[in-house]
């Protein structure tokens, strides 16, 4: 008679579990058991029939007696054996627990399980002098979680070898892993960010004569964004056909998703830094974004791999040295991000760029709205750590694992991604005025004293020459463009680039450029030097 104490032995290799991230397991030792999650057939379009196939081998020297086996839902396990007043258990049906009416003779070299009581549960009895029962198949009617579990029967030393084969109707892959396949979320994906690509590719074509700096940044992630998805696709596949995950597949996968989030967030960086849209260039700083990027890069690889090969439930300090490093270049980014468009702001606000202040301001709230989520879901994902020990977490709650781990990050890269693709998108109005030229939105005449304080803080910052419009004009060259359109105003950083640019101007003027002659070159500074007397005037009144 079999002895146990614990139905804890039947829970405790929940918080431990391994067969999750695996298609095939076997069972070696006694009261040993593995678990799964499994998808009936009706649950997948096209599906082939799942079953639960387990297989005694006894050319394996290891097997040397009988042994019993049980399959069951979680939600039935606590179901099986004899409990006794002091807390223990007997498993298995042998002829004391007979003798004791612990169960019936029709159970006996078998689990205990209750025999008026429609379960889920079956067993089966592995029977070294008959080669029929060798193999037992165990067909699955409904997508749960699914545990097996094996005792030695009569003698406690008997040693064996059974193998698992988890059979799911769509192929090979853990049911843990189904949703990443190219037919269900990771795949649908892949459709949107190939639509993002075509729908981009398309506007940036149309418009290609006025494309920004920065949208040539944001194409070339759209780009790596789509060959990262191509080549999940092909990882996923592969595994779900061989059952196996190939190392090359996750060499490339890991260095791609590394690389997509180290460009999107030195895209993003640079963005709020004013690159291409407030600045022409960001000079030496741009060396240290990018400096900080490759080093993202670097621990991403190591996050990536890390996520790979460690096994997620099996926490140990190994895990935290793989996210780590990770996370403090993301602080680092963040951090920098939000200090760059808090001053980007404050210099448009000090110009009077309000279509561009405007841009930055909703950029500000996709961050902001970005980092809130971040951390709603950190505080969700350090509840479900501190539940980890929990036996009932996992087979309850394994549906929303894959999400609450990996799933909803890329929908808020998708989310925010889209925005930014939104606020940037190519336009015929990119690019309409050269960024030398800084224009202040009008200071009506009935405000002078605004316009005083303008001047001086525009002087105090090194900008010389401040252009006004008038509100109708303004209005009237706005409406209809994007958020991002500068409309008729210019950028300019300070008087280096204002001479830059000059120089340009006239070099193609000798040249022989079409788009500016040396009459216009002439023209654009008599304008200048008739809007500095128009400022000299206005100054003059007010004193």
């Amino acid at each position: 008679m079999v002895r146990l104490t614990l139905w804890s032995l039947l829970t405790l290799f929940v918080v431990w579990i391994t067969c999750i991230s695996a298609n095939e397991d076997s069972l070696t030792n006694p009261l040993d058991q593995k678990c799964s999650l499994m998808f009936e057939k009706s649950a997948i379009v096209g599906g082939k029939n799942s079953v639960i196939s387990l297989k005694l081998n006894p050319d394996n020297k290891v097997t040397t007696g009988n042994v019993a086996a049980v399959v069951a839902e979680w939600k039935d396990y606590y179901k099986i054996g004899y409990k006794l007043e002091d807390g223990k258990e007997i498993l298995i049906c042998d002829q004391a627990a007979i003798d004791l009416n612990f169960c019936s003779k029709s159970q006996e070299n078998n689990f205990i399980v209750p025999i008026n009581e429609t379960t889920s549960i079956v067993t089966h009895f592995f029977n070294l002098k008959s080669k029929d029962t060798y193999t037992f198949n165990y067909p699955i009617n409904k997508t749960a979680f699914y545990c097996v579990a094996t005792s030695p029967v009569n003698n406690d030393d008997t040693q064996y070898f059974v193998t698992i084969d988890w059979q799911n109707p769509y192929g090979e892959l853990p049911a843990s892993e189904y949703p990443k396949l190219p037919a269900s979320f990771y795949g649908a994906l892949s459709l949107i960010y190939l639509v993002i690509g075509i729908v981009w590719m398309t506007l940036s074509i149309i418009h290609r004569h006025d494309i920004l700096p920065v949208q040539n940044y944001i194409s070339g992630v759209i780009m790596f964004l789509m060959l990262e998805m191509a080549f999940n696709w092909g990882y996923w596949e592969n595994y779900n056909s061989y059952g196996h995950s190939s190392t090359f597949l996750i060499i490339v996968v890991a260095i791609l998703n590394a690389g997509r989030n180290s460009i999107s967030f030195f895209m993003l960086l640079i963005v709020c830094m004013g690159y291409g849209v407030v600045k022409p260039t960001l000079g030496s700083t741009m060396n240290k974004c990018r400096a900080l990027a490759a080093t993202h890069f670097l621990f991403g690889i190591i996050y990536s791999a890390g996520t790979m090969l460690l096994d997620p439930e099996n926490a140990n300090p190994l895990i935290f040295l793989v996210i780590f490093p990770l996370a403090l270049t993301m602080t680092a980014f963040y951090i920098w991000t939000l200090q760059s468009i808090t001053n980007t702001l404050q210099t448009l606000e000090i110009r009077k760029q309000t279509v561009k202040s405007l841009m930055y301001k909703r950029l500000y709230r996709l961050l902001v709205f970005s980092v809130a989520v971040l951390g709603v879901f950190f505080f969700i994902n350090m509840i479900n750590y501190l539940r980890r020990e929990d036996p009932d977490w996992i087979p309850t709650y394994w549906r929303w694992r894959w999400f609450l781990l990996d799933g909803w990050l890329n929908i808020l890269y998708l989310i925010v991604f889209c925005v930014i693709l939104i606020i940037w998108r190519p336009t015929r109005n990119n690019k309409r005025y050269p960024l030398k030229f800084e224009q202040c939105e009008e200071l009506t005449q009935e405000d002078p004293y605004e316009l005083e304080n303008t001047l001086r803080a525009a002087e105090n910052m090194g900008y010389d020459n401040v252009k006004f419009r008038s509100e109708s004009d303004r209005l009237h060259n706005d409406s209809g463009s994007a958020i991002f359109d500068i409309g008729d105003e210019h950028d300019d950083d300070d008087d280096e680039f204002n001479n830059k640019w000059d120089d340009e101007s006239t070099v193609r003027a000798s040249h022989g450029d079409s788009s500016q002659s040396s009459h216009e070159v002439t023209s654009q500074r008599v304008n200048i030097e008739e809007n500095q007397d128009h400022i000299e005037q206005e100054i003059s009144k007010l004193n």
